[in-house]
């Protein structure tokens, strides 16, 4: 039986497969994550504005924003009516402070005063008001993904990502003017 033992356990031992002994130079870089809008901290906190201009003439906007990716460069992209048919930019871009935790510090804000020339919000009726939250480029309202190189010579693409809040306000002829 020892015998046995002993033939099964050489006959094993001879199966045994060279491993490859290739050391990484580094770490792997982790794929990139969302942002996400931290949504107890918006304002306003309702979503539907009514009666803007009947008794307040000003309204602010804010996102707070946190990233896992605490080297992620952050913007908040505001847009007010964005048309798909007729695509323009932004009317505003935020680029958030990075402090090197994942809850950006400073928030993104918009503020909208009826009484001030050309306001984007004085035309009555009801209007879009868009934050866009991206970690990268964006064209056309999409965020633009990155290849990555790879040190065994391949490639990987690492999306961007875009997260949003919207608000509607319905603004009506007051005497903010």
């Amino acid at each position: 039986m020892c015998v046995l033992a002993s033939a099964l356990g050489l006959l094993l031992v001879g199966c045994l497969l060279p491993q490859d002994d290739t050391l990484l130079d580094d770490v792997p870089r982790f794929m990139n994550r969302s942002p996400r809008i931290i949504e107890s901290l918006v304002l306003p906190e309702e979503r539907i504005i009514r009666d803007f201009g009947a008794t307040r003439c000003e309204l602010t906007f804010e996102v707070a924003v946190e990233d896992p990716d605490v080297d992620d460069r952050i913007k908040v992209h505001w847009f007010i009516d964005y048309n798909p048919q007729d695509p323009r930019g932004p009317y505003r871009e935020i680029a958030l402070t990075n402090n090197g935790e994942a809850r950006r510090p400073d928030r993104g804000t918009l503020r909208i005063n009826l009484a001030s020339a050309n306001s984007e919000l004085s035309a009555p009726g009801q209007h879009l008001v868009e934050a866009l939250v991206s970690d990268a480029e964006l064209t056309d309202r999409q965020p633009e993904s990155r290849v990555v190189n790879l040190p065994d010579g391949g490639t990987i693409i690492d999306p961007g990502f875009v997260v949003s809040y919207f608000w509607v306000v319905n603004t009506v002829q007051g005497d903010c003017r």
